[in-house]
């Protein structure tokens, strides 16, 4: 694929260039990297804030619980590793801003600083029958990488923290400090199983929340043929609740975007997506199927000589008997104006043939109360049918052969039907039709 470059405004950043694919959409990873910026620009003010507040409350805790490195000694460790905290992360968001894009690295660096300073800070203020504090730190920032950033960014926190939390230990033992190690391990064991399946809970909610997403994002292109699974999501919260309400208003939401107010049939756009979806069925059962063009034979002189009313009060009842006139699986639209479109499935040509006649007859039956007269219509109808059978655009040529055999209709005298008899194109031959019939 190839990919070109171009300025994509972002949020609360300065223009910059970003990668996009052909059609014109950001990449994966370049969405990610953009959504990484924001979020740790957004959050920056709040980590500075906190950290300082942290050495604070670490500053006080020494006057009831002395550090074993002594006060004075600790305070000062504490202000150095500080100021390295501060000037680091200064770095990073000079960085990040001047970028305006974060990698999954960096972000994993911004979440490392962070722990790096908690843990230190733990140790050299306090001892060893308190270093579980430590792991307090550890899961809120597992819950801000979790909210933030997903599982991996997360399970890179826990990991770390794990890491650094062994280290206390071996420091400890090494220093000669009073420690209770099975006491310490326990609650390392619970930290870890807790935030474990904080992290799982979170992750299925993200799965949860992307599957409804993905229905809304469909339902913004017309296709209303998915519905939120209730029978595999059975959770009395927030997000079922939210799935249950789309599958409440999917057809009412359907109804309005594919359905043609007017006549009640479908509208373009419906019949476009049923289409396509019968086309495929069709590929893959290699059977046949039928198009049929219609339009209303001088329908303007209906409307210039009776009005609109009465026009309109046509297309409903010419909509009403096409829709009744077929089979349950037929499927008919009104694609603009006085034209009409039917889809016959599992039809072969002298089959949709007979059929527009049949309701060619029916039409002319139909009367329609005008002003002190009575309005009677006609239609022309082209027919094209055919399987796709591996053809390209297999819609768009069965439309122009209907639409083409329409045309003759309407050259023809109108009121009549034109089955078009071009002969289907062939499949483009497979890879192995030219190996067994080789050229030259």
């Amino acid at each position: 694929m190839k990919w070109h470059v171009t300025r994509h405004p972002v949020s609360h950043m300065n223009d910059t260039h970003i990668a996009r694919d052909d059609a014109g959409m950001l990449t994966d990873r370049d969405a990610r990297s953009l959504a990484g910026a924001s979020h740790l620009l957004y959050r920056w003010h709040w980590r500075w804030t906190l950290a300082l507040l942290l050495v604070v409350v670490q500053s006080l805790l020494l006057r009831w619980q002395p550090s074993p490195l002594g006060n004075a000694t600790a305070v000062r460790a504490l202000g150095g590793v500080t100021l390295a905290y501060l000037l680091l992360t200064t770095l990073v968001h000079r960085r990040i801003a001047a970028a305006h894009r974060a990698s999954s690295l960096t972000v994993s660096t911004v979440f490392a600083l962070d722990v790096l300073f908690i843990f230190a800070g733990t140790v050299l203020t306090t001892g060893p029958a308190h270093y579980d504090r430590a792991l307090y730190g550890l899961v809120v920032m597992t819950h801000v990488a979790n909210f933030g950033f997903g599982t991996r960014q997360s399970s890179r926190v826990v990991t770390l923290g794990v890491i650094c939390f062994a280290g206390m230990l071996a420091y400890a033992q090494i220093a000669g400090l009073p420690l209770e190690l099975g006491g310490e391990l326990w609650s390392l064991l619970i930290c870890v199983t807790v935030l474990a399946f904080i992290i799982a809970q979170a992750r299925s909610v993200r799965r949860r929340l992307r599957t409804i997403v993905t229905l809304f994002g469909s339902a913004e292109g017309g296709e209303f043929s998915s519905a939120y699974d209730e029978q595999a999501d059975r959770r009395p919260d927030a997000i079922t609740r939210v799935g249950r309400a789309y599958n409440q208003v999917r057809e009412q939401l359907s109804n309005m975007v594919m359905t043609d107010p007017l006549t009640g049939c479908l509208n373009r756009r419906g019949f476009d997506q049923a289409l396509d979806r019968e086309v495929a069925r069709s590929a893959r059962a290699r059977a046949s199927f039928a198009l049929l063009a219609l339009d209303l034979d001088c329908f303007k002189e209906i409307n210039d000589s009776h009005g609109h009313l009465v026009g309109d009060a046509v297309l409903r009842g010419v909509g009403a008997a096409l829709t009744s006139g077929g089979r349950a699986g037929d499927l008919v639209a009104r694609i603009g104006g006085d034209e009409f479109a039917i889809l016959l499935a599992e039809t072969n040509a002298e089959g949709a043939h007979l059929f527009a006649n049949r309701l060619c007859e029916k039409l002319r039956t139909l009367q329609f109360i005008g002003d002190a007269s009575v309005v009677k219509v006609t239609v022309s109808v082209g027919v094209a049918a055919g399987s796709p059978r591996g053809i390209p655009n297999f819609a768009a040529q069965l439309w122009a052969r209907a639409d083409a055999a329409l045309y003759h209709a309407k050259r023809g005298g109108r009121n009549c039907v034109h089955l078009d008899i071009t002969e289907p194109l062939e499949a483009p031959p497979s890879s192995q039709q030219i190996a067994d019939h080789p050229t030259g």
